[in-house]
């Protein structure tokens, strides 16, 4: 039992190397954890540092937390990659320009089936067959819809052309000097 005790007393004084070599780690991230705790003197406790890494290393909440500033540096830039990767693939595009490109969609949609009253109205008026009014008005439809489709798939055609000339998407202001 004298042996034990001693051996504790030798267990909470270890210097940097020593707590470095029993975690498995560099003595440099010894010194870059500030959290790590730590004797009044500097020295560490084996038994309570040991208890703050696994701690640390488990990530609490399920996050995974990173150990340093060049891991979260590096995570980052990966992260920053993985996103510009995947808008270059088309799995992702820029919020502003969807909602800009649905708000004209829909602006045109909407036009469109206002008009129709107006145009029909006039042509079924003495029309007594109801399915021809029912045919007619089919008809209307289909055509907006394939005149909207046309519109769409236009629009898509100069949006790449433009953006192939210079870059720059269709649509896009330009600043104007004062």
């Amino acid at each position: 039992m004298a042996n034990r005790g001693a051996a504790d007393v030798e267990l909470t004084k270890l210097n940097q190397q020593q707590i470095a070599f029993i975690c498995g780690v560099t003595s440099r991230s010894i010194r870059d954890w500030a959290d790590a705790p730590r004797n009044a003197d500097g020295t560490y406790n084996a038994q309570e540092f040991v208890a703050w890494f696994l701690q640390r290393s488990s990530g609490g909440n399920g996050e995974r937390e990173h150990n340093n500033q060049r891991e979260r540096l590096a995570a980052a830039q990966a992260e920053k990659v993985e996103t510009e990767n995947r808008v270059r693939r088309g799995e992702l595009a820029d919020t502003k320009q969807m909602i800009e490109m649905w708000s004209g969609v829909l602006a045109a949609v909407r036009a469109k089936l206002l008009s129709m009253p107006t145009k029909l109205g006039p042509q079924l008026v003495n029309t007594a067959e109801p399915a021809i009014i029912v045919g007619r008005i089919r008809a209307e439809v289909y055509s907006a819809l394939d005149e909207l489709a046309a519109d769409s798939t236009e629009a898509s055609v100069d949006s790449q052309a433009a953006t192939e000339i210079d870059g720059e998407p269709v649509g896009r202001s330009i600043p104007e000097t004062i």
